[in-house]
């Protein structure tokens, strides 16, 4: 379960820029990676490393080049799994990158044509070996040291070890840092004088050298062929506890995590299933020499006849009853089964999550997820030594590939500072990617539901489909594009044909506002002249009325002079000429119209006059009240 989660959710290398890097160079170093990887199987190799360490604890991921294939002159990356019966490590090691190992020793079984061609100068010593293997006590589980039916393997031993070596370094004082530099020497004297502040120094390097040993004789002895100084091998554990004094302890494998429980659980099944036989023949009782043919009793289960001896009766001889499984037994057995995942932190409900064609895969991942917490060290301990492979693979492509192999493979020229130890910092990171067919259909079930959530084609069919693992892809991706150009192309035509609707619809409506604005100006230049026409005649009516008080007033005035002058009979004649008056200034107000209130209450003052000259209280003339 574990290892083919991991086969199905397997990581790609991803190289990030560091310490202000170009990222377009890292971005080369991203798709080289891709392409060295999809093309040789890095990633089927090192799910097999992760597959071994779940059983044995720990096994060797070794980059090298292959120079067998197509290009002999700079050969292919692979990757080399050395598994945990192939290789002897140093066993006071505690880093997880073996960077503090003091040795490394691989063997392996080659043929002597093989051996021939691998060390094609050593002929004359390969000539007088023998082809009959020997047996190494320190490889005693290697499959070879079993197998003698091929009589041509000889021994292939690779001691790895420990040493220092001189190496010329750019130190920088104010930075405190040291440099490494590739080019030229007449570069060099120009950044020392450009650059006062860098010095070359000469320093003591930490590397590893390499022995190789055939059949005892040695073949090679020197630095690492591949060119960088690093531990030429990454470690793939599953778990590594450093402080646990005892190797064997230290480096355990999934399977050893089990194995108690396993051995109960086995045991168990093998004596239940002894009960189970014994309801066959569970056994005879018998007295001495009852029974003619002892050696029938034991096959009787069979089928096989007893005779009785004379002299016997046949209670002399009497089956045992043999008893039945116990109940609790059974259910010890799926106790001890629950115990064995219990113990790998393996949960078969979570992880069943995966075969439920009901959940999303939204769902399964989270599921999936949950059940991994619990072994989130280990996958963690896998992407740390994914990403470690990933920095010694890089390495061995800038030490020994030419920018006209780069260019070939990635299919653009390489960055000025591809090659660069000084500009080319970078980062290594593990992340998943569709590398694997369940990978793929994951996220296309994850574009779908993504389509589903949002009730409309987010993405297109064409772009689910690219990640789907069938047959005839291409065409039907291509089929499918074809559709959606179509699709396009009818929508693009509709919507032409709606538009070119609403911008007949908006003429129309900008027409009729125009019109409308016409009339409204319209009626709003007659307004403004009805509102001046009004104007004057409220002025024409205002003077009228101002024309008219000050008669009133004059008249009044009069009258009272005549009242106080003349007496009442005069005052009943002048009374007569301010009604011919009064007469006049009515028929001026039925013309003014707007005045008619004003102007009655004034008449209805006269006439109180003319009431009170016409009829005189007692006493006396009467007097105008104050206000009038």
């Amino acid at each position: 379960m574990v290892t083919g989660y991991q086969r199905q959710h397997r990581k790609g290398l991803t190289y990030v820029p560091t310490e202000g890097a170009d990222p377009n160079t890292t971005d080369q170093y991203t798709k080289i990676m891709t392409h060295v990887c999809n093309k040789e199987g890095i990633h089927e190799q090192f799910s097999r490393a992760c597959e071994q360490a779940c059983i044995t604890g720990m096994v060797l991921a070794q980059p090298y080049l292959d120079f067998s294939g197509d290009d002999q002159a700079q050969g292919s990356l692979k990757l080399k799994i050395w598994e945990y019966n192939s290789f002897l490590v140093d066993p006071y090691f505690r880093n997880y990158d073996m960077s503090d190992a003091q040795f490394v020793w691989c063997q392996e079984y080659i043929s002597k044509k093989e051996a021939e061609d691998r060390f094609p100068d050593k002929l004359q010593n390969i000539a007088p070996m023998s082809g009959t293997p020997q047996r190494y006590g320190s490889f005693y589980f290697l499959p070879e040291n079993y197998n003698m039916a091929r009589n041509d393997l000889m021994v292939l031993s690779y001691v790895w070890y420990k040493w220092k070596r001189k190496k010329k370094r750019l130190y920088s004082r104010s930075r405190n840092q040291f440099f490494d530099y590739a080019g030229g020497d007449g570069n060099l004297e120009m950044i020392l004088y450009s650059i006062p502040d860098m010095e070359e120094v000469t320093v003591d390097v930490p590397c590893w050298k390499l022995a190789v040993v055939l059949n005892d004789q040695l073949m090679f002895q020197g630095d690492n062929p591949l060119g960088f100084d690093d531990c030429p091998f990454v470690p793939v554990f599953w778990n590594y506890e450093p402080h646990i004094n005892y190797y064997d302890l230290r480096c355990r494998g999934l399977v050893r995590t089990m194995r108690d429980s396993n051995y109960l659980l086995n045991r168990r099944i093998i004596i239940n299933h002894d009960i189970s036989e014994a309801t066959i023949n569970a056994g005879w009782k018998r007295k001495v020499g009852a029974v003619a043919n002892e050696d029938n009793l034991k096959k009787s289960g069979q089928g096989w006849d007893i005779i009785v001896n004379e002299g016997y009766e046949l209670t002399d001889v009497e089956k045992i009853i043999p008893s039945s499984v116990p109940e609790s037994d059974m259910a010890l057995a799926d106790q001890l089964r629950s115990l064995i995942f219990g113990t790998s932190g393996v949960d078969l409900e979570n992880w069943s999550a995966q075969n439920d064609k009901q959940a999303s895969s939204l769902t399964t991942m989270l599921k999936q997820a949950a059940n991994l917490m619990v072994l989130q060290k280990y996958f963690d301990q896998w992407d740390f030594s994914l990403k470690t492979i990933g920095e010694r693979l890089l390495q061995v492509v800038l030490n020994n590939w030419s920018a006209e192999k780069v260019q070939l493979l990635i299919g653009e020229e390489p960055s000025p500072h591809f090659y660069s130890k000084v500009f080319a910092k970078f980062q290594v990171l593990a992340e998943e990617g569709v590398l694997t067919p369940t990978q793929q259909n994951m996220q296309a079930q994850a574009l779908m539901d993504i389509n589903a959530s949002f009730g409309r084609e987010v993405f297109p069919p064409s772009m689910i489909i690219k990640n789907l693992n069938i047959q005839g892809k291409a065409d039907a991706i291509q089929f499918l594009q074809n559709q959606e150009q179509q699709a396009a192309a009818v929508q693009s035509e509709a919507q032409n044909i709606q538009h070119a609707f609403e911008e007949a619809k908006l003429r129309e409506l900008m027409s009729k506002a125009a019109n409308n604005i016409a009339a409204a100006k319209e009626r709003y230049g007659r307004f403004e002249s009805n509102i001046g026409l009004l104007e004057e005649r409220i002025s024409e009516v205002s003077k009228n009325r101002a024309l008219a008080t000050k008669s009133k007033m004059e008249a009044i005035e009069k009258m009272m002079d005549v009242i106080a002058k003349y007496g009442e009979v005069e005052t009943a004649l002048k009374a007569a000429d301010i009604e011919s008056f009064n007469y006049q200034e009515r028929n001026e107000e039925d013309v003014a119209k707007r005045d008619a209130h004003q102007d009655a209450a004034s008449n209805e003052f006269v006439s109180k006059i003319m009431n009170g000259m016409m009829n005189p209280s007692p006493g006396g003339v009467q007097q105008p009240q104050q206000g009038m």
